[in-house]
């Protein structure tokens, strides 16, 4: 049995020189065989209308018309949990990554040798951004994508799932949040205090006795044990953004 099936992985790959995109595309080719992804290959990002169904894209930054950082922009607000690959022939490129929250980066000329293992960091990735965990809310069973939990919050054995969509309900259900926090410590959350474990996806800034979200929701941190929650946040966003391949 095929692990992948049913995953129906979508991969953009976007470069306006078809040599380097033929490199691209030959090296993926395989790859996306062995996990039954589709992939999609253009020279001309401008005339792509639909970016909600791709995945993971790797996009040349460098294209004349509608850039790769423009195309991110948009690839970022239709997908939010996508995975970015910028593939560049320049360095100075990089701090413009952030904005976009890019994966990683490939050098060109290290292609052949970077990009397979720069894939299955990608595929693990998405992996992670799937994952989900079933909860029973109001007599139902309620699928929570972690993708889109900001944070949990315990009050006497209720815990409360607040959502990055505002216009979705919080889903209340039974649970111990030290169960849920051993539940999903790989999956990117950290317990900043007994009542609140926290997405560190969304974490715009670790201070002092607070970390305050990207939708500006403040929620307390255990000064007690501030140091070693800063270090874990750290530690996890190092493995995280984006680095050169």
């Amino acid at each position: 049995m095929n692990p992948w099936e049913g995953w129906n992985m979508k991969i953009l790959v976007c470069d306006d020189d078809q040599k380097a995109l033929g490199r691209v595309t030959a090296l993926l080719a395989e790859p996306c065989r062995k996990i039954q992804a589709q992939l999609t290959a253009t020279e001309h990002p401008e005339e792509l209308k639909d970016l909600s169904g791709f995945d993971l894209a790797f996009l040349d930054i460098d294209m004349k018309g509608v850039n790769g950082l423009t195309l991110a922009r948009r690839l970022r607000a239709a997908r939010p949990d996508a995975v970015i690959v910028f593939v560049t022939n320049f360095i100075q490129y990089a701090p413009e990554g952030y904005e976009v929250q890019a994966f990683r980066y490939l050098l060109k000329p290290t292609l052949e040798e970077k990009l397979p293992a720069c894939f299955s960091l990608a595929v693990e990735e998405i992996k992670r951004r799937r994952q989900s965990i079933v909860v029973r809310s109001d007599g139902n069973m309620v699928e929570l994508h972690l993708r889109d939990v900001l944070y949990f919050e315990s009050n006497q054995r209720i815990v409360t799932a607040f959502l990055s969509s505002g216009e979705s309900e919080p889903c209340r259900f039974y649970a111990s949040l030290t169960e849920l926090t051993r539940q999903l410590e790989d999956a990117g959350f950290l317990r900043i205090q007994r009542s609140y474990l926290v997405n560190m996806a969304y974490i715009q800034q670790f201070q002092y006795g607070a970390v305050e979200l990207q939708n500006g929701v403040r929620l307390p941190v255990s000064a007690k044990n501030y140091a070693q929650h800063k270090q874990q946040y750290l530690l996890w966003k190092g493995q995280t953004t984006w680095r050169f391949f």
